[in-house]
């Protein structure tokens, strides 16, 4: 046999080797969609394309239409809900109880070709957000100590002081007595605070953001979107088409500017703890520890620290994760104060008899503040900053509302829905503090009030979130008296945070 016969057998028979893996792999993947349609014909769900699932017009095409949608489902009684990516099923928690017993049989993220968590991955790393089992448990032990109640009193001037500024922002935009979109001031406020609290950060993106600190927030706000956006969009989930799309190629632009706008941060915080002791003097006083600190010198029992990866992905989930929710909770309790006057003149109240005439807010006010409380708590609940999370594949079949999911079937746990179920909350779509009185709350359990996610992965910050919080609605009723604008009705945009589709517009009247 000559050498060019045998040449042309060899591409031949690699040829057919190949035709014949894709031929099995296709076969494979309409045995399992058949499969999983039979499966979960038992889940209520919409009727679906058979290629392209849900994400057609009117379904789930967007995020606005996703949230009719999901909130459709739950007032028709229905626990879960099935929609379809494509090919791939996700079930979707709407009720307390079903994601009692999701949390019971798993502590995992999901990274599954559905999941939001999976599309995270090259801006936010492996971090806690991200991690699972034994490296999950081991970080999460190591930042405890990051977030002790003493390290977090010592915040609270930093909280303060952000505050402020916002308030003369918040008086300066509005002094012709016009109205404003807050979420851009209150935005910049929250990453100021986390970038000074938890990274000891020197600068100041309220009063003069620099050029990278600009960029950072404005890619934050794209990358949100964009993930979204592929969550929606079946042949985008694919990293293959994703990537080479140009829209991937935007989201791999911004996680470089995301990543070296902390990478220098953490760089120059390195340097300084090789030169000076693990407490950094400065003007005869000890640095109070910081997240920062406590990353770069954490200790295993091993004596093992976080690697470098590490700790960059930490601190782009922390950076993320603890302004950009923070931001959308402010937002939202702003907006609602102007929303329902009555009610704000309740939080006024409250404030005045805490807090008097100091224009600091301290530790000891925030925990007699009563009504405040309530009226937090009522906005985390009805605005939902946090909208969906995800949970695990499972690697074997479960039930959930007396049905069988089928093993690696994603869930979203929709936290909007379980919020405003009906079953749940008494009057759910009325906006009432007051149902979190302790003398008569409406009788839901843990697993109905969900703002900082429930279980072992809850939210490490949200003692951190709720400080801040509440510093800042205080501040806000001791100056103004906020006012709606009734031609700017916001629309709610459900992306990665809750959002408003055309901003959340208010008006600050100075009190005198």
């Amino acid at each position: 046999m000559s050498f060019t016969t045998h040449f042309y057998s060899i591409l031949y028979a690699l040829c057919i080797g190949i035709v014949t893996v894709f031929i099995w792999k296709v076969f494979r993947h309409i045995s399992h969609f058949v499969y999983l349609r039979r499966k979960l014909s038992v889940v209520p769900g919409l009727p679906r394309h058979w290629l392209l699932g849900n994400a057609q017009k009117g379904q789930v095409d967007s995020s606005k239409n996703f949230l009719k949608l999901i909130i459709k489902a739950a007032n028709e009684k229905h626990k879960i809900f099935c929609t379809w990516v494509g090919t791939l099923p996700v079930v979707h928690i709407l009720h307390a109880d079903p994601l009692k017993e999701v949390i019971k049989q798993t502590r995992e993220k999901s990274k599954g070709h559905t999941d939001g968590y999976r599309m995270f991955g090259p801006w936010l790393g492996d971090g806690l957000l991200m991690s699972e089992g034994r490296k999950w448990e081991r970080n999460r032990k190591l930042l405890t100590p990051a977030f002790h109640f003493d390290i977090l009193n010592g915040y609270i001037n930093i909280m303060n002081d952000g505050a402020d500024i916002l308030m003369d922002r918040f008086a300066k935009d509005t002094s012709k007595g016009n109205t404003i979109d807050v979420f851009p001031y209150v935005c910049k406020m929250t990453l100021d605070s986390m970038l000074r609290c938890s990274l000891s950060y020197s600068g100041s993106i309220q009063t003069k953001a620099s050029e990278s600190e600009e960029e950072y927030i404005q890619a934050v706000r794209r990358m949100s979107e964009i993930l979204w956006q592929r969550n929606l969009r079946p042949y985008l989930a694919i990293d293959g088409v994703f990537y080479n799309f140009p829209i991937g190629k935007e989201f791999v632009q911004l996680c470089k500017k995301v990543h070296n706008f902390t990478g220098k941060i953490i760089k120059s915080r390195t340097q300084t703890l090789k030169t000076h002791d693990e407490v950094q003097v400065t003007e005869g006083k000890k640095r109070r520890l910081d997240f920062l600190d406590i990353l770069l010198t954490a200790k295993d029992s091993e004596g093992h620290g976080l690697s470098p990866q590490e700790i960059q992905d930490e601190v782009d989930t922390f950076t993320f994760e603890g302004h950009d929710t923070t931001a959308s909770a402010v937002s939202w309790g702003i907006y609602a104060l102007g929303k329902y006057p009555d009610l704000q003149q309740k939080v006024y109240k409250d404030v005045c008899d805490v807090v008097g005439d100091s224009k600091m807010i301290t530790k000891d006010h925030i925990g007699r503040f009563t009504y405040m409380s309530k009226f937090v708590k009522e906005v985390l609940r009805y605005y939902s900053p946090v909208p969906i999370i995800g949970r695990a594949e499972y690697d074997h079949p479960v039930i959930i509302d007396g049905k069988e999911i089928p093993t690696n079937v994603s869930m979203w746990v929709n936290i909007y829905a379980i919020h405003h179920n009906e079953d749940i909350w008494t009057n759910n779509m009325l906006f009432d503090p007051e149902r979190f009185d302790a003398e008569h709350r409406d009788d839901h359990d843990v697993y109905g009030f969900v703002p900082f996610s429930v279980g072992s992965r809850n939210c490490i910050g949200q003692v951190f979130a709720m400080n801040e919080i509440k510093i800042n609605i205080a501040k806000v009723v001791q100056r103004y008296e906020v006012v709606v604008d009734p031609s700017k009705e916001p629309v709610l945009l459900p992306d990665v945070i809750m959002r408003a589709d055309n901003g959340v517009h208010v008006g600050f009247r100075p009190r005198k």
